[in-house]
């Protein structure tokens, strides 16, 4: 972006709603280039990617909440967004402070089970943290353990539990035919079983649990896994990586016909909510990339989003996003775990390399210009 470029957009106001992975990089893209507020209702980024490995390394949960302000300073705001003015562009917050706008990004992205993701009520840090090290005292103290779900968390967990604590009975339930969803090759599912197997875990592939509502209101506790083809598993700790959900609580009331199905706001090539020029939805919140909900992702669309802000200031045609083609890394502990890119599956070597081993955790530190709490 060039210097004259860069003045048109210096005294406009860009306003992010969400702080996860499409907010922070879209905050990164813009900080220094326009007036900007990144609004979140936690004081940290929940570094979700790294979450699950806190439940079986002590000392881990420190590690995935990374603190705002020291990235971003009198940019960041923290409050909880409750309605989006698109006729007087403002935001306001929870407390009645309304924020005007020249441009607006929502980055809401999803909500899901504990520990994959954090209720959107758990806005106290040092609790979340002491969740996961209870957690963590649960797997320890767990003989058997059921996981359901085999989506990329449920995956990942399951392969975390057996890597760190070898003994434990582990069970992997999930409702399809093969894991992890997605625009994926046979070889990339078909390795991503065979390591589960090769670590010891039971995988039930094509079977609903029945009793998932049961479940649901058993806090973890030990209990009985009912199947639809008559299986009965019995567990000390059960834990639900399903019902992942779109966060709209922030644009439901005043942009609800734009959303689809599962509350994702309809954009266009652009990011650009339709009907509305200068309001951008990225991220998990977004309808783009429909087929995978990836960090990797959002921080593509930042980056158009970016691009395409400084283009509406300066009068230029904006550039329309590219979708990449299938790209996943599923960590399967700290050692292994499956790569597919675009065609090419690769094992665990590179899959370690590139993310199990660290998660990210180091990158998204310095992305925040911090470093990785000891």
């Amino acid at each position: 972006m060039g210097s004259s470029s860069s003045s048109n957009l210096k005294e406009k106001h860009v306003v992010i709603v969400g702080g996860g992975y499409a907010g922070v990089a879209a905050a990164n893209q813009l900080r220094g280039k326009c007036k900007l507020t990144l609004i979140d209702p936690k004081e940290c980024m929940h570094h979700c990617v790294g979450s699950l490995r806190a439940v079986v390394e002590p000392g881990y949960a420190k590690k995935i909440f990374i603190p705002y302000e020291p990235a971003f300073g009198e940019s960041f705001k923290r409050g909880t967004v409750t309605e989006i003015d698109v006729a007087t562009k403002k935001v306001v917050l929870d407390n009645g402070e309304a924020i005007h706008y020249d441009y607006l990004i929502i980055a809401t992205g999803t909500t899901g089970g504990f520990p994959g993701k954090l209720g959107l009520d758990m806005n106290d840090v040092p609790r979340a943290v002491d969740m996961y090290d209870d957690m963590l005292q649960k797997i320890k103290a767990a003989e058997s353990i059921v996981v359901i779900g085999g989506g990329p968390v449920g995956v990942e967990l399951a392969g975390e539990i057996k890597t760190d604590l070898a003994d434990k009975q582990v069970t992997l339930i999930h409702s399809k035919p093969a894991l992890i969803d997605g625009p994926f090759t046979e070889s990339f599912r078909k390795s991503t079983y065979d390591q589960l197997v090769a670590l010891g875990v039971n995988v039930l592939l094509d079977q609903k649990v029945t009793n998932l509502s049961d479940l649901e209101n058993a806090e973890w506790a030990r209990c009985t896994v009912e199947t639809e083809k008559e299986n009965s598993i019995k567990a000390d700790l059960v834990i639900l990586c399903v019902g992942m959900k779109t966060n709209t609580d922030a644009y439901e009331n005043t942009l609800a016909e734009n959303m689809d199905e599962r509350g994702c706001l309809i954009v266009n090539q652009f990011f650009q909510v339709n009907g509305h020029e200068i309001v951008f939805a990225i991220g998990d919140c977004s309808s783009a990339d429909n087929e995978a909900k990836m960090a990797y992702k959002a921080a593509l669309h930042a980056k158009t989003v970016a691009s395409n802000i400084q283009n509406l200031a300066d009068g230029m045609s904006l550039k329309a996003y590219k979708p990449p083609g299938p790209m996943m890394v599923v960590p399967i502990g700290r050692n292994g775990g499956v790569m597919q890119f675009g065609s090419w599956v690769l094992g665990s070597f590179a899959a370690r390399i590139i993310k199990s081993k660290d998660l990210f955790t180091t990158r998204f530190w310095g992305e925040m210009r911090q470093s990785v709490p000891v």
